[in-house]
């Protein structure tokens, strides 16, 4: 039996300038262990929630929602779980035309992790992938593994585009009055937000109400409260969209915190 059971699995092959994904694969821990093993491939786990503790050669590494880790190819890894909230894994294997180098840990903020978030909600769970589900994969890949870039300085005179949707988004308002007062229409705003942060209008607000819930809920507010801070007036349609986004109910995802 697996020490894991699979949600999403992409049995895929995308080639792109010395680069090939095989596999997009999101898991929920169901084993205490994962004895230490190795693969001929680079392999990626990112923690999206919960709490373990990874195994890399001989370092033990307490890792929880965000810690993501790159092993090389050969390099033996484990896992084990610790307290009482099993993990929830994205696991990319891929092969790279550059050397292979030292395994790596880094800790992703909070909002990349709710972008991951929304981008693996458009990657379908089941099935071969057809072309148009190719956008949505390459995006969560890139969101991975791109390097990080410095945004361009903004203009003193008036706020970035991002920032002015970001700060009209956090109040009442629909989607089409937000495009309308910063001079676009709906889709094609949503377009160039994408284009040139990767999360289209709808995107953003859901970024921006997680956010907000996941806020509440460390202060310790309940359901209602967080469902209510984050602009949903149905406090079990909110439970259902939070655990859409993370994997997690907002009760579980608040126990994972402290």
């Amino acid at each position: 039996m697996l020490a894991w059971s699979p949600i999403l699995i992409q049995q895929i092959e995308i080639h792109a300038l010395g680069f090939v994904l095989r596999k997009l694969q999101l898991n929920r821990h169901r084993e205490a262990e994962v004895a230490p093993h190795s693969h001929p491939y680079t392999q990626l786990i990112l923690y999206l929630a919960g709490e373990g503790l990874q195994r890399i050669r001989s370092d033990r590494i307490d890792a929880r929602g965000g810690d993501l880790f790159i092993i090389p190819p050969r390099v033996p890894h484990g896992f084990s779980v610790v307290g009482h909230s099993r993990p929830l894994c994205l696991v990319l294997d891929y092969d790279t035309a550059r050397r292979a180098g030292r395994a790596t840990h880094r800790q992703l903020p909070q909002h990349t992790l709710n972008e991951l978030h929304t981008l693996l909600a458009r990657v379908p769970t089941k099935g071969r992938p057809t072309l148009s589900d190719y956008p949505a994969i390459i995006a969560v890949v890139a969101r991975l593994l791109e390097p990080h870039r410095a945004p361009p300085p903004p203009d003193p005179k008036s706020p970035p585009l991002y920032e002015k949707v970001r700060n009209r988004l956090r109040e009442p308002g629909s989607l089409e009055v937000v495009a309308r007062e910063s001079g676009y229409a709906r889709d094609a705003l949503s377009r160039r937000l994408k284009r040139e942060h990767g999360l289209g209008l709808r995107g953003i607000r859901d970024q921006l109400r997680l956010e907000a819930a996941q806020q509440s809920l460390r202060e310790h507010d309940g359901v209602a409260e967080a469902a209510g801070r984050a602009g949903f007036d149905d406090a079990n349609y909110f439970a259902r969209w939070f655990r859409r986004k993370t994997g997690l109910t907002p009760s579980a995802w608040r126990q994972g915190q402290g």
